[in-house]
């Protein structure tokens, strides 16, 4: 999303630095896990749906990256927009679209792959247009949020687990003028669809634009400098940042030499853990855990490094510090992944600011830097 709230792509080895559409201040740099959309043709509802009673023109208004590709839904009664996946399902599944008002209230977004053998409302999702709110999640349906942006869209975003025994692996769309939840089909009126994205996964990554599937590699920062740029001896690595919810193994952020000497911190999404590392792999270092964040929420944490007077901040407060004793060599690189070593531990988050310090800052400033 850029600075005028608008959705654009980025080219392969540019930051992607990314506002947020309800407070375009100062962007954080997105780094995503790799995720495949697995929808195609997503800004044409012409391609590859099955229309029941609707009508779809793709180029009726302007889309959420500007351009005049949003698709106007017109419907008569019994109607509704299906799209067949395609594909075996199992596991998570993270669905999201922007959607806009047409002259119809409400918005039934069906997941039909999660039911087994039950009624449709268990997968349905039902959006109020009038006030961007969820006005009902079916019971098997994880989540469901909304993010608002320019231009009268809204995100929706909408988390389930599939059923080996459901329906299919169908996604239906189709508005309604109620928020009576077994309704299973539209009625007449109209409204606006634009960007459908089905990803495996546990939440929404940042759109993906299709004709045939498509795949978005992992982000990951990496900044090779040379051992004069930092001090061996003392300084302080700091991250302001949300994590994306990865919990499913350690995701680091490392100033190291890109070898055998390190300081980092290592994120685990699931358990709210925070573990600190300094040292080396030739001689001794040490671990200190602080537990019970939520990381996914924005944190401020910062580690001074330096033999014998370590600290570790989180959000203004000291979680941990020791005087043990290690030695650093050949510093030169920041990267957000494992250890600078092996690159399979990225850290997944919107990066709101990344900073070394070449000196050991006092817990005055500490403070100060992470409140």
């Amino acid at each position: 999303v850029n600075k005028d709230g608008l959705i654009e792509s980025v080219a392969a080895d540019v930051p992607r630095l990314n506002y947020d559409p309800t407070n375009p201040q100062d962007p954080h740099l997105l780094l995503e896990p790799t995720r495949t959309n697995i929808y195609t043709y997503s800004q044409d509802l012409n391609q590859g749906t099955t229309l029941t009673n609707t009508s779809v023109d793709n180029d009726n208004t302007t889309s959420p990256d500007g351009s005049l590709t949003g698709n106007k839904l017109t419907q008569t009664s019994g109607a509704f927009t299906r799209k067949n996946l395609g594909v075996v399902l199992s596991g998570t599944y993270a669905w999201s679209f922007f959607a806009k008002k047409g002259d119809l209230r409400y918005l039934n977004a069906r997941s039909l792959f999660v039911l087994n053998g039950t009624t449709p409302a268990n997968g349905n999702t039902i959006i109020d247009l009038d006030t961007n709110t969820i006005s009902y999640k079916g019971t098997n349906v994880t989540s469901a949020s909304i993010e608002q942006y320019p231009n009268d869209w809204i995100k929706v975003e909408i988390v389930a687990t599939d059923n080996a025994s459901g329906s299919g692996d169908f996604l239906d769309f189709f508005f309604t003028d109620s928020d009576t939840s077994t309704q299973s089909t539209g009625v007449a009126g109209n409204g606006f669809i634009w960007g459908v994205q089905f990803e495996a996964g546990s939440y929404p990554t940042s759109y993906i634009p299709t004709t045939i599937a498509v795949t978005r590699t992992k982000d990951t920062c990496i900044n090779g400098g040379d051992d004069a740029l930092f001090n061996d001896s003392e300084g302080v690595l700091f991250a302001d940042l949300e994590a994306l919810a990865e919990g499913t193994t350690v995701r680091k952020i490392s100033l190291s030499n890109g070898s055998t000497d390190f300081v980092n911190f290592n994120f685990n999404a699931t358990s709210g853990r925070v573990d600190f590392e300094f040292g080396s792999t030739s001689n001794s270092f040490y671990i200190v855990i602080s537990t019970g964040h939520t990381l996914t929420d924005r944190n401020k944490i910062a580690i001074k490094y330096k033999s014998g007077d370590t600290d570790c901040y989180i959000n203004g407060t000291r979680v941990t510090g020791s005087n043990g004793t290690f030695t650093l060599s050949g510093l030169d690189r920041v990267n957000a992944e494992g250890r600078a070593t092996n690159g399979t531990q990225s850290m997944y988050a919107k990066i709101h600011q990344l900073m070394v310090f070449n000196e050991a800052l006092t817990d005055a400033e500490l403070i100060t830097l992470t409140t």
